[in-house]
């Protein structure tokens, strides 16, 4: 019995040998039998599209239809975990608090990690993700973190931090062109505001590929051309906010 748990420790620890925790995300769990429908009232996609183990874009919006966080959400047996910045970790939790002690469903929150893996959640094209309960993994990879920022960011995907926290509807973002926003789903905090500029057409702001200098600007900072840059690669190439043509 001894020789069996020490083949199986050993085979964890080379499972988890590979695996590097994305210091930039955390996860929120809502758990309990209203987790989804609690959810659905403060998410901008339909959770009930989901798939057990798959991950979905979504975003949180307040009651002015800007973006709290962005990130994705995933069904789990025990209920849904929601992948956001590790920056926002505590203004999601503060945001939800008022609302979830009226629900059937609590918060857990730092009892996963987010890692890079080669195989799991697919996050993006050929890029996957798992989601750890094991403390021992504990290992950052610098380069594993950026290499998965480009490839949001050649995605267009924005992955909302706290500098551009509550400052951008979810189409200014292009939250809307990753899947990350449901026009057919029910009521959710800010819908209104975010249904009504998409059906009248009033985005007057848009997101593009932009080159910058790595160490004279950071998120949130507005550039040369009067676009604000929101979201910054190493490379030097990112994605910034800028005033659409028509406007």
């Amino acid at each position: 019995m001894l020789n069996k748990l020490l083949v199986l420790s050993v085979e964890i620890h080379l499972q988890n040998h590979n695996l590097y925790v994305w210091k930039d995300a955390s996860i929120i769990s809502i758990v309990g039998p209203d987790a989804e429908n609690f959810l659905q009232g403060y998410i901008t996609s339909d959770i009930s599209k989901n798939s057990q183990n798959q991950l979905k874009p979504m975003s949180i919006t307040d009651i002015k239809g800007r973006v709290i966080a962005s990130g994705w959400t995933t069904k789990q047996i025990e209920g849904i975990d929601l992948i956001i910045h590790t920056s926002l970790k505590e203004t999601v939790e503060s945001f939800f608090a008022p609302y979830i002690r009226f629900s059937k469903s609590s918060l857990l929150t730092d009892h996963k990690r987010v890692c890079h893996s080669s195989s799991g959640l697919q996050i993006a094209d050929g890029y996957f993700v798992e989601l750890m309960t094991d403390e021992s993994v504990s290992d950052v990879s610098f380069s594993k973190d950026q290499e998965l920022l480009e490839i949001l960011t050649k995605n267009k995907f924005v992955f909302v931090e706290a500098r551009i926290s509550q400052k951008f509807l979810p189409q200014q973002l292009g939250l809307h062109s990753v899947g990350a926003v449901d026009f057919d789903k029910g009521c959710y905090l800010g819908q209104e505001i975010v249904a009504r500029v998409q059906f009248r057409g009033s985005v007057k702001k848009e997101i593009t590929m932009t080159e910058f200098e790595k160490n004279a600007v950071c998120v949130g900072d507005k550039l040369s051309d009067g676009s604000i840059l929101i979201q910054a690669p190493e490379s030097g190439v990112g994605l910034a906010v800028t005033k659409t043509k028509s406007s």
